[in-house]
């Protein structure tokens, strides 16, 4: 390993995309969307990989990895008053969490976790995470494991310090994940696979998060698909009750007193520490530090309220930064130094190149940015001195001096805010005129702090984060789902800017956002329904409803939606029968058929998609307008008519398809919906034993499904797994096994990334797939690669079938069977029904 390197993990299979540079409409401004997948390169050679806006141009990498302690440790006795808050230097002495530390010992343990093992580790801000994690990793340092530390900050330049100990993992490694609840999806799961992360020895990796939101059940599940053991480690507050309160008030005073000059400890006054506002470690010692300055100050006297408690750290900033400018250390007036405080907060870190436009941005004088970065850096020295604007830390103390700084808030008269603030915010998710890769970093991360400040100072939400995003509701999809759902659930969130959010969702699949727009869809349609008195509409809203269900992965209840959306349908037809009506029904009928199917209920969705078909039939007939929706119907009555056997009929339904799809002028529509019908067609041919004629199809439809992809893989890459599949078997049934292998292991790399950010709708086609590559394996005698891989797909489908035994106990059934016939050393028999139709890209 090179020392400070960024890393990523090295492919399984060689790389499966090309590099475009057309844009994806629904790819939220400067978000990688991990449908894409990272782009390899080979040793000594450039990997590209970032975001796409007009121009290609070169985004951040994933994550980087530093030894811990890679940062050149400050003296104490350099740091500034609210410094000695910070975690990172340690300043207070780690007190009490005896039994946090041996519940964390005992899984760093090897008996007790296996090889590998994830633990994620959340409790509110302040709460001493990161503390207890030092300790942790400082304690499994001295005892010879190597410590790692992963980041994921994307306007920071490369580190030079490197990972601490051995390049070649044969130890035991520990890596701990800061923020891992900020991640971009698919990053986590990224470095998780990091090869320096599955060499010989024991790995333990830490997360530390505020909260484990949704985005800790896709990636626990993934976890567990992937054989990685993950559970979770709820931090109990440090300072659970008084008493504690009062031990931990005493040692952090001790501390101080010995650093600060004049202190006089046997003076300071213990606060009202059975307040539930000093329930935080961070609270407890803010409490101390204030006292202890205090202390100093005769005639002072130590504020009461957390509130206050911030604010007399910032009268102290601002105090500093004048002994500072009458020193001539710096030039900058005060006022420019804390619109510069209040971007970094916002904004920072940042690389050097970086830190001038924004804060031309944030409003600072053009002809002062140069000075002012300077004077900023004096006060505020990087920790890892490789970039610039370094905002306040620890995180509640830099999310509290921006609360107080935005108007709105009730200790106006204490704590006077700044005109200029709100403005500064704005600006910053604006990041109007920035280079594209600048504004994309600046937003996402200028909204994912305001988002957490509004969970706990409200006037944040009603002054600037709401307005914000009714000025511009595009900007909500900036930082990706996770910080979406932080700001859907904030309590002044409404309806109506959920309404003016809504257009601006991913239309289709989108796996960082799926489960996020089944919420807001939800919420809109629970508004909506009672308000609607047309049952078209009803349908409609059913419809995208059921649809977005369906795309997070919630089967029955997407399938009960489509069951009303065929009620509703069916009272507008007979209310006002008519073409649009009769569209309507049949749209809701074809829909409901995709849902009966995947719970299993293949005779009724047989019948639903029937009677779509007769109904687009009749009008079909008298204009051609309704072709293409005929045609999607068509391809989904060949899937349904192949499940239950009826293979002719469902050949020459499928003959149409394809037919209809062609028909009339190239359109990307009718590309898809053609690539769609012939994977479908390949699959049926097959069934009836015509093997060169099936494969034949089945690479026509791969090659559209691949050009497809290759210009909007976020939206088609799913489609191009599944055809991979189909072609592996189509290769297998005609004797050729490598070239079988090889399609198949490219549509389980794909799928692998897929589930790395949905694991509710992608991990059952990984299973499937990984069920028909053990056999292509074992056929060309790699036997225990396949009873590995096959292994891998009786997890997947035990762990679903004790979730949902109705749904997927006869996959496991079947599963288990095929296995018996590996283990005989007979043919295996490949499980059609493990080859799922290609979806109508509407559906």
């Amino acid at each position: 390993m090179i020392p400070g390197r960024w890393w990523r993990p090295a492919p399984r299979n060689p790389p499966h995309q090309a590099i475009t540079d057309r844009t994806d409409p629904f790819l939220p401004t400067g978000y990688v969307v991990s449908h894409t997948g990272p782009v390899w390169a080979e040793p000594f050679s450039v990997g590209i990989s970032g975001y796409f806006h007009g121009n290609v141009f070169i985004g951040s990498p994933a994550y980087r990895l530093t030894g811990a302690g890679g940062g050149v440790p400050r003296a104490v006795e350099s740091l500034r008053l609210s410094e000695l808050l910070d975690p990172r230097h340690r300043v207070v002495p780690f007190v009490g969490r005896e039994d946090e530390q041996r519940s964390l010992w005992r899984w760093l343990d090897p008996p007790h976790a296996g090889l590998r093992s994830v633990r994620l580790m959340y409790a509110p801000g302040g709460q001493g995470k990161t503390r207890l994690a030092d300790r942790v990793g400082a304690t499994a340092q001295e005892a010879g494991w190597t410590v790692l530390h992963a980041s994921c900050e994307p306007l920071t330049p490369e580190p030079r310090s490197g990972p601490s100990g051995g390049s070649d993992n044969d130890g035991a490694l520990l890596v701990v994940v800061d923020y891992a609840d900020r991640w971009p999806a698919g990053a986590l799961p990224s470095l998780l696979t990091d090869p320096l992360l599955h060499g010989g020895g024991q790995v333990r990796v830490l997360l530390l998060a505020r909260s484990p939101g949704y985005w800790w059940a896709g990636l626990r599940s993934w976890l567990t698909g992937v054989g990685m053991p993950a559970d979770e480690f709820p931090l109990p507050p440090l300072a659970a009750d008084p008493q504690a309160r009062r031990r931990l008030f005493r040692v952090a005073v001790d501390r101080f007193a010995s650093l600060l000059p004049d202190a006089r400890p046997a003076e300071v006054v213990v606060p009202r520490l059975t307040d539930p506002a000093y329930g935080t470690a961070l609270a407890v010692q803010l409490a101390a530090l204030v006292a202890v300055d205090v202390s100093r100050l005769a005639g002072s006297t130590a504020p009461s309220s957390l509130v206050d408690l911030y604010g007399h750290l910032i009268g102290r900033e601002t105090a500093h930064w004048q002994k500072l400018r009458r020193a001539g250390v710096t030039t900058s007036p005060t006022q420019q130094l804390d619109l510069a405080v209040v971007t970094a907060t916002l904004a920072g870190p940042v690389a050097d190149d970086a830190a001038g436009e924004i804060l031309r941005c944030a409003g600072a004088e053009p002809t002062t940015i140069r000075a002012l970065l300077t004077d900023h850096t004096a006060c505020y020295p990087s920790y890892d001195q490789e970039s610039v604007l370094e905002p306040l830390r620890p995180d509640r103390w830099g999310e509290a001096y921006l609360a107080l700084a935005v108007a709105g808030h009730d200790w106006w008269s204490r704590h006077p805010p700044r005109s200029w603030a709100a403005g500064v915010a704005r600006a910053l998710l604006r990041a109007a005129d920035l280079e594209p890769a600048t504004a994309a970093g600046v937003r996402a991360r200028a909204l994912t702090v305001l988002s957490e400040v509004a969970t706990e100072w409200r006037h944040v939400a009603t002054r600037v984060l709401l307005p914000a995003l009714r000025a511009d509701p595009a900007l909500a999809t900036a930082a990706g789902g996770a910080v979406l759902a932080t700001i859907v659930d904030l309590p002044d969130m409404d309806v109506e800017l959920l309404a003016a959010i809504e257009p601006h969702l991913p239309p289709g699949r989108h796996s960082d956002f799926d489960l996020v727009a089944r919420r807001i869809t939800g919420r809109l349609v629970e508004y909506r329904l009672p308000r609607c008195g047309d049952d078209a509409e009803r349908a409609r809203l059913h419809i995208d409803y059921g649809r977005r269900l369906a795309r997070a992965g919630d089967r029955h209840a997407a399938q009960a939606a489509l069951d009303r959306a065929v009620a509703a349908a069916e009272a507008a037809r007979a209310a006002d029968p008519g073409p649009t009506t009769a569209v309507l029904l049949a749209w809701a009928l074809h829909l409901r058929g995709h849902r009966l199917a995947a719970v299993n209920r293949s005779a009724e969705a047989l019948a639903s998609v029937e009677r779509a078909v007769e109904i687009l039939d009749f009008l079909a007939g008298d204009d051609p307008a309704y072709r293409f929706r005929l045609a999607e119907t068509l391809d989904n009555l060949g899937i349904r008519l192949a499940e239950v056997g009826r293979h002719p009929e469902a050949e020459v339904a499928a003959r149409r398809s394809v037919k209809l799809f062609s028909a009339d002028a190239p359109s990307p529509a009718g590309e898809v919906g053609r690539a769609a019908a012939l994977t479908n067609l390949s699959a049926i041919k097959a069934h009836q034993g015509r093997a060169d004629s099936a494969l034949r199809t089945a690479r026509r439809a791969a090659r559209l499904w691949r050009r497809l992809s290759d210009e909007q893989p976020a939206v088609y890459l799913p489609e191009l797994a599944l055809t991979l599949n189909t072609l592996g078997l189509r290769y297998a049934e005609s004797g050729r096994l490598e070239e079988a292998v090889k399609a198949t292991a490219e549509s389980e790399e794909i799928y692998r990334e897929l589930v790395d950010c949905n694991p509710v709708v992608f991990e059952l086609d990984l299973a499937a797939v990984l069920a028909n590559l053990s056999g292509h394996l074992w056929r060309l005698n790699r036997r225990a690669e396949a009873l590995r891989t096959h292994a891998e797909a009786e997890r997947i489908f035990t762990r679903w079938g004790g979730a949902d035994p109705e749904v997927f106990s006869p996959h496991l059934r079947e599963v288990r069977q095929n296995l018996a016939r590996m283990v005989a050393e007979q043919t295996p028999v490949y499980l059609y029904r493990w080859e799922p139709g290609a979806g109508s890209f509407g559906s």
